[in-house]
């Protein structure tokens, strides 16, 4: 089936979502919450205040005996002196350590640095604060971890709340984001949708991802080109944060003799890919598959998953599959 021509306009805009795509993605956040030039000077201040640096997590400290990064301090209601020099009162003195650094308070977050999708310590544009509402505290005139949630809830002794965001449940938590920030200006490209009402490959869709249009009736894996790292593409919309899935993590793991011998045997069964990287690590697309059903031919194992719940590549658990639970 031949491509249809993309238009200009479409090119123009996957050129400047690729000109995104290599940016800091600090700096790109920092511009999105302030509307204006401040944007660069406050994706610096995000940067210096979160306490990112080149240590990865596991340099992390905290005062209590056998908590890490990874220990969920949330909702327990025992661990406030990681965070407070002593025990707060709702509505009261907060006595908070670093000084009220959230960079420092939140510290567990920052990993990795690219998966916040909000800058803090950054003053909102006069527009942006304009249509704020007043449950979303500044703090010194400034948006931080505190402004979109409500820290204190994590505090208590309670059930597991995700994330915690101020006045939730939201329907998607981009409706979250819309309080502030106009839903008109930033409409997304949803970059899965690759084919037009004709069943035509949209081809400036696929430069979202690839640095050219691949063949797809012939290009493996191995012949595509993307316009940066395969995990940060797919984390510029998807957040997971923690590791995935099932609290083990997968991505940039080099499977065992025994992993790989399974993932053949798996594609084999099920008629299906499993790629990895070019380092032999697994990546995202490993285990989903992003291409929309008839991108790539049905014959072509690289189909299977296209349609599937969450674009898994295994019409079976891939959990079970590929670790014989």
């Amino acid at each position: 089936m031949m491509a249809k021509r993309p238009t200009i306009s479409i090119f123009i805009r996957m050129l400047l979502l690729t000109i995104l795509l290599v940016l800091p993605p600090v700096s790109k956040n920092a511009a999105a919450a302030t509307g204006d030039e401040g944007g660069k000077d406050a994706a610096h201040a995000s940067a210096k205040s979160s306490g990112r640096g080149e240590a990865g997590p596991e340099s992390l400290t905290f005062e209590n005996e056998g908590v890490i990064y990874s220990t969920n301090i949330h909702y327990t209601g025992k661990y406030c002196n990681e965070c407070h020099e002593k025990v707060p009162v709702e509505g009261g003195e907060t006595y908070l350590k670093f000084g009220g650094d959230y960079g420092q308070l939140c510290r567990c977050h920052n990993f990795p640095p690219d998966d916040c999708p909000h800058p803090s310590n950054v003053r909102p544009s006069a527009e942006i604060k304009k249509r704020m509402p007043a449950d979303l505290p500044l703090e010194n005139e400034k948006v931080t971890c505190r402004t979109c949630h409500d820290i204190y809830l994590q505090c208590r002794l309670q059930l597991f709340r995700k994330n915690s965001l101020r006045g939730e449940p939201y329907q998607t938590r981009t409706d979250f984001c819309f309080k502030c920030h106009d839903r008109e200006h930033y409409q997304p490209v949803d970059p899965h949708k690759q084919l037009n009402e004709k069943g035509e490959i949209l081809a400036g869709t696929c430069l979202i991802c690839h640095e050219k249009k691949p063949d797809e009736k012939k290009d493996t894996y191995k012949d595509v080109t993307f316009v940066g790292d395969e995990e940060q593409i797919c984390r510029r919309c998807h957040h997971i944060s923690g590791n995935h899935p099932g609290d083990h993590n997968h991505i940039g793991v080099v499977p065992s003799e025994k992993g790989l011998k399974r993932i053949k045997a798996m594609e084999e069964k099920f008629h299906a890919r499993l790629p990895l990287d070019k380092d032999g690590k697994m990546t995202c697309i490993t285990c989903h598959n992003p291409h929309a059903k008839g991108v790539i031919p049905e014959d072509n194992p690289g189909s299977t998953g296209a349609d599937s719940k969450n674009r898994l590549r295994l019409p079976e658990n891939m959990c079970i599959n590929c670790h014989q639970m």
